[in-house]
């Protein structure tokens, strides 16, 4: 569907700017999806979370890409330029989005109605950040100026209006060439400094507006997004995909700006009004004290952060919200075992946050006491958020890596909604651990979904390595050509059953490339000191070490009924057998990867 517009008419359009009124009170809001505080005003932001719901809805309708945060989106909206003032991106930014280390963030310098093409141009960030593209700034500020225009058009949505405040600067100021703009990086002054950003956006949204729209490139436009985040350059990208070069892009792009006729979308996706009710309360001190000082860890003023953290816990002692942050803020600065340490406290002071706990036991588990810790940690994640598909996934794959193969199955059969990125996970480890368990029949069905999902050829592999492990295997008997004598099998007192042989089964964690091998020796030490731990063996009279990059990646077996639980430094004398990928490293002297413990 298609609309005129002119750019000369489209730059006449101008807006009354309407202040807040002030207020110092900080409210807190909160739905389902988001949380947000504010001082411009319980009205205000109600208006405005029910708008970013509306607005979410419409991305989950309208965008082939579902996923999205398990956790609140947090909007931190403030009534004016002098409040956000010490909050702020750059010079020019009235909002913006980023991902800390436990959610996501939008910071606003203010919430009237007029800046909500803005609040819907972060938003778009949050998505893109979601679907794990990366594609280049000017890319994303241009798809992300692009949906800022979404309105509603009847029981419709329509995007990609002009923007007359884009169209007036493309008309009266000087052009980026298209090399320096598609090549230019967050760093860029181009992005950063205020008398050259108006430019980047601009022209950023008018490319992205002609490629998404023009008959010559919106059939490929999605695979041009793809070679565009791939690490391509956009002159690459657009030879690859459009079969044309930047300059010619650049030529077409200064022709299409002078037509009189432009395009937007309509989707069949209504704008309904949020049915959600938000949850109002007025922010305590400390509750608002602790988003501020968050901000401060967010645009990493790690100093000024750990500050006004410290004030907070001195004023308000045995508060795990405290502990959580600073957990985050020593992980930020690259200290994991001071954040480990702050999660444990947390954990212990009775935390609420269930992501705290899942990043808790994400970093824990290859640590010492992993499963002492980890799986404890995972279980309290679960039992604040049942629902929290991530933590229970972790858990059950932690679970079959800990030979408790029921438990393993009692927990990922839990994940009701399981995405692709999920998927190439959970199926495998439930075809194994419903082998382990007896159950060939479920055991055959999940390894067929692995195949299905599988994004690797070593999961491909892998898959097909399980299913021809649970193919019905004919009897010595019936394998045998008949001229060759085969071994009788002697019968004890009843024929009722025969003898079949049985493939072992597969280790998951071993690639296709992976050339294997096995040693046998004795466990020296567990070394975790560096990025990833080092196994030391004594294998007769020589010393070799393994890496191990991730301990939830080795499949761990052993006779007997014993356990063993590793941890960091010198071990207990104990004979091991060592699966390992071979991959010598000169440097550390490594021999390989472990994909294999038996002990």
């Amino acid at each position: 569907m298609s609309s005129r517009y002119s750019l000369i008419t489209a730059i006449l359009v101008t807006f009354t700017h309407i202040p807040l009124a002030a207020a110092d009170q900080w409210v807190k809001l909160a739905t389902p999806h988001f949380e947000l505080y504010t001082t411009a005003g319980e009205k205000k932001g109600r208006e405005a979370i029910l708008y970013f719901e509306q607005v979410r809805s419409f991305f989950l309708e309208a965008s082939a890409s579902k996923r999205v945060s398990e956790f609140p989106v947090r909007i931190v909206a403030f009534r004016g330029e002098k409040e956000y003032q010490p909050y702020r991106l750059n010079e020019f930014a009235i909002a913006y989005y980023a991902r800390g280390r436990n959610r996501d963030y939008i910071v606003m310098q203010d919430i009237s109605s007029e800046h909500y093409p803005v609040a819907i141009h972060e938003y778009t960030h949050l998505i893109i950040e979601h679907t794990g593209l990366k594609p280049p700034p000017w890319l994303n500020e241009g798809l992300a100026e692009l949906y800022s225009t979404l309105t509603p058009v009847g029981k419709k949505a329509a995007v990609g209006d002009i923007i007359p405040g884009r169209a007036r600067t493309l008309l009266t100021s000087k052009w980026i060439p298209l090399d320096a703009l598609t090549s230019a990086d967050h760093k860029s002054p181009l992005y950063n400094e205020r008398d050259r950003a108006g430019m980047f956006y601009a022209e950023s949204w008018a490319l992205t507006h002609m490629l998404f729209f023009s008959h010559d490139y919106r059939p490929d436009f999605p695979k041009f997004v793809v070679a565009a985040s791939s690490g391509k350059t956009t002159d690459e990208a657009c030879q690859t995909v459009f079969g044309k070069r930047l300059t010619e892009v650049e030529a077409g792009l200064r022709q299409y700006l002078k037509g009189e006729r432009f395009y937007r979308a309509v989707f069949d996706v209504k704008l309904e009004k949020s049915a959600e009710d938000p949850d109002v309360t007025e922010a305590s001190t400390f509750e608002s004290g602790m988003v501020l000082a968050d901000l401060l860890a967010l645009r990493k003023k790690n100093n000024e952060a750990l500050s006004a953290y410290q004030q907070l816990a001195k004023d308000n002692p045995d508060k795990p919200d405290v502990e959580e942050s600073l957990g985050y803020l020593a992980w930020q600065s690259g200290d994991k075992e001071a954040a480990l340490g702050h999660f444990a406290r947390a954990l212990a002071a009775g935390t609420k946050n269930a992501q705290m706990c899942y990043d808790y036991a994400m970093l824990s588990r290859s640590g010492t006491d992993a499963v002492k810790n980890a799986l404890p940690a995972f279980q309290k994640a679960l039992d604040l958020k049942p629902d929290y598909a991530e933590a229970r996934l972790q858990l059950g794959l932690m679970l079959v890596n800990t030979r408790n193969y029921p438990e393993a199955v009692a927990q990922l059969r839990q994940v009701k909604k399981v995405d692709p990125e999920q998927a190439q996970w959970i199926f495998p480890a439930l075809a194994f651990a419903y082998l382990q368990t007896g159950d060939k029949e479920k055991a055959r069905e999940n390894a067929a979904l692995a195949k299905k999902w599988a994004r690797t050829p070593q999961q491909i592999e892998r898959a097909d390595s399980l299913l021809q492990s649970l193919e019905p295997k004919k009897t010595i008997a019936q394998a045998a050509p008949a001229h060759e004598q085969v071994p009788r099998i002697q019968r004890v007192e009843r024929s009722e059953f025969q003898v079949e042989e049985q493939a072992p089964p597969a280790n998951p964690f071993v690639a296709k490339e992976d050339k294997m091998t096995r040693v046998e020796g004795v466990a020296q030490r567990l070394d975790c000191s560096g990025k990833t731990a080092r196994f030391h063996v004594l294998v007769g009279k020589t010393a070799m070490i393994f890496d191990i990059p991730d301990p939830n990646r080795v499949l761990i077996t052993h006779s007997g009924e014993m356990k063993h639980d590793f941890s960091c430094g010198v071990q207990k004398p104990y004979k091991v057998s060592v699966d390992y990928a071979v991959l010598p490293d000169p440097k550390t002297g490594t021999a390989g990867i472990v994909r294999g413990l038996e002990f």
